[in-house]
Protein backbone atom coordinates (compact mmCIF):
# COMPACT_ATOMS: atom_id res chain seq x y z
CA UNK A 1 0.00 0.00 0.00
CA UNK A 2 1.45 3.25 -1.06
CA UNK A 3 0.86 6.38 0.85
CA UNK A 4 1.16 10.29 -0.41
CA UNK A 5 1.25 13.52 1.46
CA UNK A 6 1.15 17.29 0.83
CA UNK A 7 -0.26 20.45 2.17
CA UNK A 8 -3.41 21.07 -0.14
CA UNK A 9 -4.21 17.72 -2.50
CA UNK A 10 -6.43 18.84 -5.46
CA UNK A 11 -8.53 16.24 -6.84
CA UNK A 12 -9.31 17.22 -10.53
CA UNK A 13 -7.16 18.59 -13.21
CA UNK A 14 -9.24 20.72 -15.57
CA UNK A 15 -9.24 24.51 -15.50
CA UNK A 16 -10.78 24.95 -11.92
CA UNK A 17 -8.49 22.37 -10.48
CA UNK A 18 -5.48 23.72 -12.07
CA UNK A 19 -6.27 27.18 -11.76
CA UNK A 20 -6.70 26.20 -7.59
CA UNK A 21 -3.17 24.87 -7.99
CA UNK A 22 -1.67 27.62 -8.81
CA UNK A 23 -2.84 30.20 -6.53
CA UNK A 24 -1.57 27.58 -4.09
CA UNK A 25 1.74 27.13 -4.83
CA UNK A 26 2.13 31.02 -5.04
CA UNK A 27 1.53 31.13 -1.71
CA UNK A 28 4.39 28.38 -1.22
CA UNK A 29 2.54 25.48 -0.16
CA UNK A 30 2.80 21.52 -1.47
CA UNK A 31 0.58 21.12 -3.57
CA UNK A 32 -0.45 17.94 -5.49
CA UNK A 33 -3.15 17.86 -8.17
CA UNK A 34 -4.91 14.25 -8.01
CA UNK A 35 -6.54 12.66 -11.68
CA UNK A 36 -8.64 10.33 -13.28
CA UNK A 37 -6.45 10.50 -16.75
CA UNK A 38 -3.38 12.43 -17.78
CA UNK A 39 -3.54 15.61 -16.45
CA UNK A 40 -5.57 18.30 -18.18
CA UNK A 41 -6.96 15.17 -20.42
CA UNK A 42 -10.59 13.96 -19.89
CA UNK A 43 -11.79 17.12 -18.49
CA UNK A 44 -14.66 19.39 -19.65
CA UNK A 45 -12.10 21.80 -19.60
CA UNK A 46 -10.16 20.69 -23.00
CA UNK A 47 -13.38 19.57 -24.98
CA UNK A 48 -15.38 23.12 -24.03
CA UNK A 49 -15.87 25.80 -27.16
CA UNK A 50 -13.10 27.81 -25.45
CA UNK A 51 -15.44 30.68 -24.99
CA UNK A 52 -15.17 32.58 -21.84
CA UNK A 53 -17.03 35.46 -21.25
CA UNK A 54 -16.85 38.95 -18.74
CA UNK A 55 -14.50 41.60 -20.56
CA UNK A 56 -14.58 44.59 -19.77
CA UNK A 57 -14.35 45.14 -23.64
CA UNK A 58 -17.62 43.67 -23.50
CA UNK A 59 -20.67 44.05 -21.17
CA UNK A 60 -20.09 46.18 -17.89
CA UNK A 61 -20.37 44.24 -14.74
CA UNK A 62 -23.61 45.28 -13.99
CA UNK A 63 -25.09 43.70 -17.77
CA UNK A 64 -23.56 40.77 -17.22
CA UNK A 65 -24.47 39.93 -13.86
CA UNK A 66 -28.24 41.04 -14.80
CA UNK A 67 -28.01 38.33 -18.22
CA UNK A 68 -26.33 35.61 -15.23
CA UNK A 69 -29.32 36.26 -13.14
CA UNK A 70 -32.30 36.37 -16.00
CA UNK A 71 -30.54 32.84 -17.14
CA UNK A 72 -30.80 31.52 -13.35
CA UNK A 73 -34.41 32.60 -13.20
CA UNK A 74 -34.12 33.99 -9.94
CA UNK A 75 -32.44 31.31 -7.70
CA UNK A 76 -28.79 32.37 -8.58
CA UNK A 77 -26.97 32.80 -5.21
CA UNK A 78 -26.29 36.91 -5.42
CA UNK A 79 -23.11 36.72 -4.02
CA UNK A 80 -21.50 33.81 -5.72
CA UNK A 81 -22.68 36.01 -9.01
CA UNK A 82 -20.84 39.77 -8.15
CA UNK A 83 -17.60 37.51 -7.68
CA UNK A 84 -17.84 35.93 -11.09
CA UNK A 85 -18.58 39.68 -12.80
CA UNK A 86 -16.03 41.37 -10.78
CA UNK A 87 -13.00 38.96 -10.94
CA UNK A 88 -14.01 37.48 -14.38
CA UNK A 89 -12.30 39.81 -16.27
CA UNK A 90 -8.67 39.95 -13.88
CA UNK A 91 -8.62 35.73 -14.44
CA UNK A 92 -9.30 36.49 -18.45
CA UNK A 93 -6.56 38.68 -18.35
CA UNK A 94 -4.19 36.55 -16.39
CA UNK A 95 -4.34 33.74 -19.03
CA UNK A 96 -3.51 36.30 -21.76
CA UNK A 97 -0.27 37.32 -19.27
CA UNK A 98 0.38 34.09 -19.07
CA UNK A 99 0.53 33.11 -23.15
CA UNK A 100 -2.76 31.68 -24.22
CA UNK A 101 -3.30 31.80 -27.47
CA UNK A 102 -6.57 33.44 -28.12
CA UNK A 103 -8.46 35.73 -29.49
CA UNK A 104 -11.11 38.94 -27.56
CA UNK A 105 -13.81 39.80 -29.48
CA UNK A 106 -17.42 41.43 -28.78
CA UNK A 107 -16.93 40.62 -25.10
CA UNK A 108 -15.64 37.30 -25.08
CA UNK A 109 -11.92 35.79 -24.99
CA UNK A 110 -12.03 32.84 -27.16
CA UNK A 111 -9.18 30.19 -26.57
CA UNK A 112 -7.72 29.55 -30.20
CA UNK A 113 -7.72 25.17 -29.32
CA UNK A 114 -8.29 22.86 -32.41
CA UNK A 115 -12.02 21.50 -32.97
CA UNK A 116 -13.40 19.72 -31.44
CA UNK A 117 -11.03 20.56 -28.68
CA UNK A 118 -11.23 24.38 -28.25
CA UNK A 119 -10.30 24.49 -24.48
CA UNK A 120 -7.17 22.62 -25.43
CA UNK A 121 -5.35 25.79 -25.39
CA UNK A 122 -6.94 27.00 -22.00
CA UNK A 123 -5.19 23.77 -19.87
CA UNK A 124 -1.82 23.90 -22.07
CA UNK A 125 -1.44 27.81 -20.57
CA UNK A 126 -2.29 25.98 -16.79
CA UNK A 127 -0.80 23.05 -17.00
CA UNK A 128 2.72 24.92 -18.21
CA UNK A 129 2.19 27.55 -15.35
CA UNK A 130 1.56 24.84 -12.69
CA UNK A 131 4.75 23.03 -13.79
CA UNK A 132 6.83 26.33 -14.08
CA UNK A 133 5.57 26.75 -10.39
CA UNK A 134 6.68 22.76 -9.11
CA UNK A 135 2.93 21.64 -8.97
CA UNK A 136 2.96 17.65 -8.16
CA UNK A 137 0.59 15.78 -10.41
CA UNK A 138 -0.52 12.09 -9.91
CA UNK A 139 -1.89 10.60 -13.00
CA UNK A 140 -4.59 7.58 -13.56
CA UNK A 141 -6.02 7.47 -9.64
CA UNK A 142 -9.34 6.97 -9.33
CA UNK A 143 -10.69 8.71 -5.92
CA UNK A 144 -12.84 6.11 -4.14
CA UNK A 145 -13.54 8.05 -1.30
CA UNK A 146 -12.71 11.71 0.65
CA UNK A 147 -12.38 11.21 4.38
CA UNK A 148 -12.00 14.35 6.40
CA UNK A 149 -11.38 13.98 10.43
CA UNK A 150 -9.57 15.31 13.47
CA UNK A 151 -8.70 18.08 11.72
CA UNK A 152 -6.92 16.59 8.67
CA UNK A 153 -8.28 15.42 5.55
CA UNK A 154 -7.02 12.94 2.81
CA UNK A 155 -8.29 10.39 0.19
CA UNK A 156 -8.40 6.49 -0.29
CA UNK A 157 -7.56 5.94 -4.35
CA UNK A 158 -6.81 3.18 -7.00
CA UNK A 159 -3.96 3.20 -9.06
CA UNK A 160 -5.50 1.62 -12.28
CA UNK A 161 -1.53 0.85 -13.76
CA UNK A 162 -0.77 -0.97 -11.17
CA UNK A 163 -4.12 -2.13 -9.66
CA UNK A 164 -3.15 -1.05 -6.28
CA UNK A 165 -4.92 0.83 -3.23
CA UNK A 166 -3.11 4.46 -2.39
CA UNK A 167 -3.50 7.07 0.56
CA UNK A 168 -2.66 10.58 0.03
CA UNK A 169 -3.38 12.87 3.35
CA UNK A 170 -3.50 16.55 3.49
CA UNK A 171 -4.30 19.35 5.46
CA UNK A 172 -6.99 20.63 3.27
CA UNK A 173 -8.68 19.92 -0.13
CA UNK A 174 -10.07 21.57 -3.21
CA UNK A 175 -12.75 19.20 -4.89
CA UNK A 176 -12.67 20.12 -8.68
CA UNK A 177 -13.76 16.85 -10.41
CA UNK A 178 -16.33 18.71 -13.27
CA UNK A 179 -19.82 17.74 -13.51
CA UNK A 180 -22.43 14.64 -14.55
CA UNK A 181 -23.06 15.44 -17.98
CA UNK A 182 -21.81 11.44 -19.12
CA UNK A 183 -25.07 10.49 -17.31
CA UNK A 184 -26.99 10.82 -20.07
CA UNK A 185 -27.21 8.93 -23.45
CA UNK A 186 -26.51 11.95 -25.54
CA UNK A 187 -23.96 14.34 -24.59
CA UNK A 188 -20.72 16.36 -25.08
CA UNK A 189 -18.83 15.42 -22.21
CA UNK A 190 -15.80 13.37 -21.96
CA UNK A 191 -17.56 9.67 -21.36
CA UNK A 192 -16.15 9.57 -17.85
CA UNK A 193 -17.44 12.70 -16.57
CA UNK A 194 -20.16 10.71 -14.17
CA UNK A 195 -20.23 12.56 -11.17
CA UNK A 196 -17.61 11.15 -9.11
CA UNK A 197 -17.23 14.56 -6.80
CA UNK A 198 -20.84 15.42 -5.77
CA UNK A 199 -21.03 11.43 -4.41
CA UNK A 200 -17.09 11.94 -2.66
CA UNK A 201 -18.50 15.61 -1.37
CA UNK A 202 -21.94 14.03 -0.19
CA UNK A 203 -20.72 10.76 1.61
CA UNK A 204 -18.01 13.19 3.03
CA UNK A 205 -20.49 15.24 5.02
CA UNK A 206 -21.30 18.00 2.30
CA UNK A 207 -24.26 19.84 1.38
CA UNK A 208 -25.41 19.39 -2.41
CA UNK A 209 -28.40 21.83 -3.86
CA UNK A 210 -30.26 22.66 -6.93
CA UNK A 211 -29.22 18.89 -8.81
CA UNK A 212 -32.29 18.31 -10.68
CA UNK A 213 -31.03 22.10 -13.16
CA UNK A 214 -29.01 20.24 -15.87
CA UNK A 215 -28.71 22.01 -19.31
CA UNK A 216 -28.80 20.28 -22.41
CA UNK A 217 -27.25 22.06 -25.50
CA UNK A 218 -29.99 22.35 -28.27
CA UNK A 219 -27.56 22.11 -30.94
CA UNK A 220 -25.45 19.07 -31.32
CA UNK A 221 -24.54 16.61 -34.60
CA UNK A 222 -27.08 13.84 -34.84
CA UNK A 223 -25.84 12.42 -38.18
CA UNK A 224 -25.70 8.79 -37.82
CA UNK A 225 -22.32 7.00 -37.98
CA UNK A 226 -20.85 10.48 -36.98
CA UNK A 227 -19.40 11.47 -33.69
CA UNK A 228 -21.24 14.34 -31.88
CA UNK A 229 -20.25 17.85 -32.61
CA UNK A 230 -21.58 20.76 -30.85
CA UNK A 231 -22.38 23.96 -33.30
CA UNK A 232 -21.89 27.30 -32.39
CA UNK A 233 -25.35 29.12 -31.52
CA UNK A 234 -24.82 32.12 -34.04
CA UNK A 235 -24.43 29.54 -37.06
CA UNK A 236 -28.08 27.95 -35.84
CA UNK A 237 -30.00 31.20 -35.98
CA UNK A 238 -28.75 32.45 -39.51
CA UNK A 239 -30.80 30.27 -41.95
CA UNK A 240 -33.12 27.91 -39.07
CA UNK A 241 -34.05 25.15 -37.76
CA UNK A 242 -36.55 22.75 -39.24
CA UNK A 243 -38.80 19.58 -38.98
CA UNK A 244 -38.90 16.87 -41.63
CA UNK A 245 -42.61 19.04 -41.92
CA UNK A 246 -40.82 21.86 -42.81
CA UNK A 247 -41.77 23.63 -39.76
CA UNK A 248 -39.56 26.65 -38.49
CA UNK A 249 -38.45 25.77 -34.76
CA UNK A 250 -37.98 29.10 -33.65
CA UNK A 251 -41.26 30.23 -34.86
CA UNK A 252 -43.17 27.33 -33.85
CA UNK A 253 -42.38 27.46 -30.17
CA UNK A 254 -42.25 31.13 -30.01
CA UNK A 255 -38.69 31.25 -29.31
CA UNK A 256 -37.60 35.17 -29.74
CA UNK A 257 -33.88 35.27 -28.05
CA UNK A 258 -31.10 35.47 -29.66
CA UNK A 259 -28.70 33.68 -30.17
CA UNK A 260 -31.22 31.27 -29.27
CA UNK A 261 -28.34 28.55 -28.74
CA UNK A 262 -26.97 30.49 -26.06
CA UNK A 263 -29.58 32.82 -24.20
CA UNK A 264 -32.66 30.17 -24.91
CA UNK A 265 -30.83 26.95 -24.57
CA UNK A 266 -33.10 25.35 -22.08
CA UNK A 267 -36.68 26.53 -24.19
CA UNK A 268 -34.84 25.19 -27.55
CA UNK A 269 -33.91 21.94 -26.61
CA UNK A 270 -37.55 21.54 -25.31
CA UNK A 271 -38.82 22.29 -27.82
CA UNK A 272 -36.08 19.95 -29.89
CA UNK A 273 -36.49 16.74 -27.61
CA UNK A 274 -40.56 17.36 -28.30
CA UNK A 275 -40.51 17.17 -32.29
CA UNK A 276 -37.60 14.18 -32.32
CA UNK A 277 -38.49 11.95 -29.34
CA UNK A 278 -42.68 13.12 -28.98
CA UNK A 279 -43.78 13.93 -32.82
CA UNK A 280 -41.13 11.11 -34.31
CA UNK A 281 -39.89 14.46 -36.01
CA UNK A 282 -35.99 14.92 -37.43
CA UNK A 283 -34.35 18.28 -37.25
CA UNK A 284 -32.40 19.88 -39.12
CA UNK A 285 -30.14 22.74 -39.68
CA UNK A 286 -29.22 23.86 -42.88
CA UNK A 287 -26.14 26.16 -43.44
CA UNK A 288 -25.90 25.90 -47.13
CA UNK A 289 -26.35 29.56 -48.23
CA UNK A 290 -24.33 30.70 -45.09
CA UNK A 291 -22.31 33.24 -46.54
CA UNK A 292 -18.36 33.92 -45.52
CA UNK A 293 -19.15 37.49 -43.78
CA UNK A 294 -22.09 35.63 -41.74
CA UNK A 295 -20.00 32.18 -41.07
CA UNK A 296 -17.36 34.91 -40.07
CA UNK A 297 -18.93 36.81 -37.28
CA UNK A 298 -17.15 35.45 -33.98
CA UNK A 299 -14.23 32.94 -33.60
CA UNK A 300 -16.28 30.29 -32.21
CA UNK A 301 -18.05 30.16 -35.65
CA UNK A 302 -15.17 30.60 -37.98
CA UNK A 303 -13.09 27.37 -36.40
CA UNK A 304 -15.99 24.97 -37.36
CA UNK A 305 -16.01 26.22 -40.79
CA UNK A 306 -13.72 23.48 -42.78
CA UNK A 307 -14.80 20.60 -40.31
CA UNK A 308 -18.59 21.46 -40.63
CA UNK A 309 -18.75 22.19 -44.39
CA UNK A 310 -16.07 19.23 -45.29
CA UNK A 311 -16.22 16.25 -42.40
CA UNK A 312 -20.24 17.01 -41.85
CA UNK A 313 -21.27 18.02 -45.73
CA UNK A 314 -22.52 21.36 -44.81
CA UNK A 315 -21.76 23.32 -47.84
CA UNK A 316 -24.15 21.06 -49.78
CA UNK A 317 -26.68 19.95 -47.58
CA UNK A 318 -28.86 20.40 -43.84
CA UNK A 319 -27.63 18.64 -41.08
CA UNK A 320 -29.06 16.23 -38.57
CA UNK A 321 -28.96 17.52 -34.89
CA UNK A 322 -30.14 16.90 -31.65
CA UNK A 323 -29.68 18.45 -28.22
CA UNK A 324 -27.42 16.65 -25.79
CA UNK A 325 -26.65 17.06 -22.03
CA UNK A 326 -23.94 19.77 -21.88
CA UNK A 327 -23.44 20.75 -18.30
CA UNK A 328 -25.23 20.55 -14.51
CA UNK A 329 -25.59 23.97 -12.82
CA UNK A 330 -26.31 21.75 -9.28
CA UNK A 331 -23.65 20.28 -6.96
CA UNK A 332 -21.75 21.14 -3.75
CA UNK A 333 -23.08 24.41 -2.00
CA UNK A 334 -20.26 26.85 -1.13
CA UNK A 335 -19.86 30.35 -0.25
CA UNK A 336 -17.43 33.22 -1.41
CA UNK A 337 -14.18 31.19 -0.49
CA UNK A 338 -15.18 28.32 -2.25
CA UNK A 339 -15.96 27.05 1.46
CA UNK A 340 -18.12 23.64 1.71
CA UNK A 341 -20.10 22.82 4.43
CA UNK A 342 -17.21 20.74 6.09
CA UNK A 343 -14.07 22.33 7.25
CA UNK A 344 -11.16 21.82 5.21
CA UNK A 345 -12.95 20.98 2.26
CA UNK A 346 -12.99 23.33 -0.64
CA UNK A 347 -14.71 22.92 -3.87
CA UNK A 348 -14.89 25.10 -7.19
CA UNK A 349 -15.92 24.56 -10.73
CA UNK A 350 -18.76 22.10 -11.84
CA UNK A 351 -18.89 20.25 -8.96
CA UNK A 352 -20.30 22.91 -7.16
CA UNK A 353 -23.94 24.81 -7.13
CA UNK A 354 -24.66 28.24 -6.64
CA UNK A 355 -23.57 29.97 -9.26
CA UNK A 356 -25.64 29.82 -12.37
CA UNK A 357 -29.10 29.02 -10.37
CA UNK A 358 -31.56 27.19 -12.77
CA UNK A 359 -29.50 28.00 -15.83
CA UNK A 360 -26.56 28.89 -17.59
CA UNK A 361 -25.76 31.56 -19.56
CA UNK A 362 -23.39 30.60 -22.29
CA UNK A 363 -19.57 31.73 -21.69
CA UNK A 364 -19.55 31.75 -17.56
CA UNK A 365 -18.57 28.11 -16.83
CA UNK A 366 -14.83 28.57 -18.15
CA UNK A 367 -15.23 31.82 -16.17
CA UNK A 368 -16.69 30.65 -13.28
CA UNK A 369 -13.64 27.68 -13.44
CA UNK A 370 -10.74 30.71 -13.10
CA UNK A 371 -12.53 32.69 -10.76
CA UNK A 372 -13.80 30.23 -8.51
CA UNK A 373 -10.36 28.11 -8.64
CA UNK A 374 -8.39 30.68 -7.79
CA UNK A 375 -10.34 31.44 -4.89
CA UNK A 376 -10.46 27.85 -3.78
CA UNK A 377 -6.76 27.76 -3.71
CA UNK A 378 -5.98 30.98 -1.67
CA UNK A 379 -8.82 29.96 0.84
CA UNK A 380 -7.30 26.37 1.37
CA UNK A 381 -3.57 27.64 1.43
CA UNK A 382 -5.33 30.60 4.45
CA UNK A 383 -6.81 27.10 5.89
CA UNK A 384 -3.34 25.17 5.95
CA UNK A 385 -1.73 28.25 7.40
CA UNK A 386 -4.23 28.54 10.52
CA UNK A 387 -4.15 25.38 11.27
CA UNK A 388 -1.21 23.62 11.61
CA UNK A 389 -2.37 19.66 12.66
CA UNK A 390 -0.30 17.96 10.43
CA UNK A 391 -1.89 15.35 7.77
CA UNK A 392 -2.40 11.77 9.12
CA UNK A 393 -2.50 8.69 6.97
CA UNK A 394 -4.49 6.12 7.22
CA UNK A 395 -2.78 2.77 8.39
CA UNK A 396 -2.57 -0.40 6.29
CA UNK A 397 -4.84 -2.08 8.01
CA UNK A 398 -7.30 0.70 7.30
CA UNK A 399 -6.83 0.77 3.99
CA UNK A 400 -7.25 -2.88 3.75
CA UNK A 401 -10.46 -3.14 5.47
CA UNK A 402 -11.88 0.01 3.53
CA UNK A 403 -11.33 -2.13 0.58
CA UNK A 404 -13.11 -5.24 1.87
CA UNK A 405 -15.88 -3.14 2.34
CA UNK A 406 -16.69 -2.07 -0.76
CA UNK A 407 -15.93 -5.35 -2.18
CA UNK A 408 -18.40 -7.29 0.12
CA UNK A 409 -19.36 -9.76 -3.07
CA UNK A 410 -17.57 -12.35 -5.55
CA UNK A 411 -20.02 -10.74 -8.12
CA UNK A 412 -19.10 -10.54 -11.30
CA UNK A 413 -20.69 -7.98 -13.19
CA UNK A 414 -20.18 -5.58 -16.94
CA UNK A 415 -19.45 -2.17 -15.45
CA UNK A 416 -20.13 -0.67 -19.33
CA UNK A 417 -23.58 -2.41 -19.84
CA UNK A 418 -24.71 -0.69 -17.14
CA UNK A 419 -23.47 2.27 -17.57
CA UNK A 420 -24.96 2.52 -20.84
CA UNK A 421 -28.31 1.14 -19.50
CA UNK A 422 -28.26 4.02 -16.99
CA UNK A 423 -27.28 6.65 -19.59
CA UNK A 424 -30.27 5.32 -21.46
CA UNK A 425 -32.73 5.99 -18.70
CA UNK A 426 -31.56 9.02 -17.67
CA UNK A 427 -32.03 10.52 -21.24
CA UNK A 428 -35.88 9.08 -21.88
CA UNK A 429 -37.27 9.87 -18.14
CA UNK A 430 -34.57 11.94 -16.74
CA UNK A 431 -33.93 14.43 -18.96
CA UNK A 432 -35.10 17.27 -20.88
CA UNK A 433 -38.46 16.52 -20.75
CA UNK A 434 -39.81 15.21 -16.81
CA UNK A 435 -43.08 14.07 -15.36
CA UNK A 436 -43.65 12.10 -11.94
CA UNK A 437 -44.30 8.66 -13.58
CA UNK A 438 -40.94 8.60 -15.44
CA UNK A 439 -38.83 9.88 -13.12
CA UNK A 440 -40.48 7.68 -10.53
CA UNK A 441 -39.85 4.64 -13.08
CA UNK A 442 -36.41 6.02 -13.68
CA UNK A 443 -35.48 5.74 -10.20
CA UNK A 444 -36.40 2.54 -9.33
CA UNK A 445 -33.97 1.16 -12.34
CA UNK A 446 -31.56 3.43 -11.28
CA UNK A 447 -31.37 1.76 -7.60
CA UNK A 448 -31.22 -1.35 -8.72
CA UNK A 449 -28.15 -0.80 -11.08
CA UNK A 450 -26.81 1.27 -7.63
CA UNK A 451 -27.04 -2.07 -5.63
CA UNK A 452 -25.69 -4.42 -8.34
CA UNK A 453 -22.78 -1.96 -8.62
CA UNK A 454 -22.03 -2.00 -4.73
CA UNK A 455 -22.38 -6.23 -4.76
CA UNK A 456 -19.52 -6.25 -7.42
CA UNK A 457 -15.90 -7.98 -7.13
CA UNK A 458 -13.37 -5.61 -7.16
CA UNK A 459 -11.00 -8.62 -7.62
CA UNK A 460 -11.00 -7.77 -11.28
CA UNK A 461 -8.92 -6.37 -14.24
CA UNK A 462 -8.00 -2.96 -12.74
CA UNK A 463 -9.43 -0.87 -15.64
CA UNK A 464 -12.65 -3.11 -14.49
CA UNK A 465 -12.38 -1.87 -11.01
CA UNK A 466 -11.99 1.45 -12.26
CA UNK A 467 -15.26 1.59 -14.44
CA UNK A 468 -17.34 -0.51 -11.45
CA UNK A 469 -15.92 2.52 -9.18
CA UNK A 470 -17.27 4.86 -11.48
CA UNK A 471 -20.56 3.09 -12.56
CA UNK A 472 -21.36 3.81 -8.81
CA UNK A 473 -20.61 7.58 -8.24
CA UNK A 474 -22.77 7.08 -11.78
CA UNK A 475 -25.73 5.59 -10.13
CA UNK A 476 -25.75 7.63 -7.20
CA UNK A 477 -25.51 10.93 -8.63
CA UNK A 478 -28.51 9.84 -10.64
CA UNK A 479 -30.46 8.64 -7.60
CA UNK A 480 -29.83 12.09 -6.36
CA UNK A 481 -31.05 14.25 -9.54
CA UNK A 482 -33.70 11.89 -9.83
CA UNK A 483 -35.20 12.65 -6.40
CA UNK A 484 -34.61 16.20 -6.38
CA UNK A 485 -36.12 16.10 -10.09
CA UNK A 486 -39.47 14.71 -8.42
CA UNK A 487 -39.41 16.77 -5.69
CA UNK A 488 -39.36 20.04 -7.33
CA UNK A 489 -43.13 20.94 -8.66
CA UNK A 490 -42.53 23.47 -10.84
CA UNK A 491 -40.53 24.13 -14.05
CA UNK A 492 -37.63 26.67 -13.84
CA UNK A 493 -34.94 26.94 -15.72
CA UNK A 494 -33.36 24.15 -17.20
CA UNK A 495 -35.82 21.43 -15.36
CA UNK A 496 -39.21 21.01 -17.24
CA UNK A 497 -42.00 19.31 -15.51
CA UNK A 498 -44.08 18.41 -18.32
CA UNK A 499 -47.21 17.56 -15.18
CA UNK A 500 -46.20 21.03 -13.70
CA UNK A 501 -45.31 23.48 -16.93
CA UNK A 502 -45.16 26.91 -15.06
CA UNK A 503 -42.29 28.45 -12.60
CA UNK A 504 -44.01 28.59 -9.30
CA UNK A 505 -41.86 31.42 -6.70
CA UNK A 506 -44.09 31.41 -4.28
CA UNK A 507 -43.82 27.84 -3.45
CA UNK A 508 -40.55 26.99 -5.45
CA UNK A 509 -38.13 30.34 -5.83
CA UNK A 510 -35.24 28.51 -3.42
CA UNK A 511 -32.20 25.57 -3.13
CA UNK A 512 -33.45 21.95 -2.94
CA UNK A 513 -30.51 21.05 -0.74
CA UNK A 514 -29.31 17.57 0.23
CA UNK A 515 -27.26 16.15 2.88
CA UNK A 516 -26.92 12.26 3.59
CA UNK A 517 -28.69 11.02 6.72
CA UNK A 518 -26.96 8.63 9.51
CA UNK A 519 -28.33 5.97 7.70
CA UNK A 520 -26.64 6.92 4.30
CA UNK A 521 -30.09 7.55 3.08
CA UNK A 522 -30.49 11.83 1.77
CA UNK A 523 -32.19 14.38 3.57
CA UNK A 524 -33.89 16.69 1.32
CA UNK A 525 -34.74 20.29 2.49
CA UNK A 526 -36.27 23.36 0.61
CA UNK A 527 -34.49 26.43 1.35
CA UNK A 528 -36.32 29.77 0.31
CA UNK A 529 -34.50 32.89 -0.92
Amino acid sequence: MEHFSCDVLVIGSGGAGLRAAIACREKGLDVCVISKASIGKGTSTIVSGGVLAGTREGASPETHMARTLQAGRGINQRELVQVLVEEGPMRLRELVQWGIKGEFHRGYLFSKGRPPMWGAEIIRCLVEKNRELGTRFMEAIVVAELIIRDGAAGVIGYAVDSGRGLTVSAKAIVLATGGAGALFHRHDNPKRMLGDGYILAYNAGAVLQNLEFVQFYPLGMAEPGLPSFLIPPRLADLNGLFNNSGEEIHEKYNITERPAGEHARDRLSQALFTEIYRNDEAIWLDLTGVSEDNWGKDPFSVSTRKILRERYGAKHRALRVAPMAHHVMGGVRIDTRCSTSVPGLYAAGEVTGGVHGANRMGGNALTEILVFGKRAGDASAAWVKNNDTGPKSLTDQELRAYFKKISPDKEHLNPVQLTEQLQKIMWADGGIMRNKNGLSRALERVKRIQIKAYKASLERDPSVVQRILELRFAAQTASLILQAALKREESRGAHFREDFPNQNDEKWRGHLQVRRGPQGDGILEFKPI
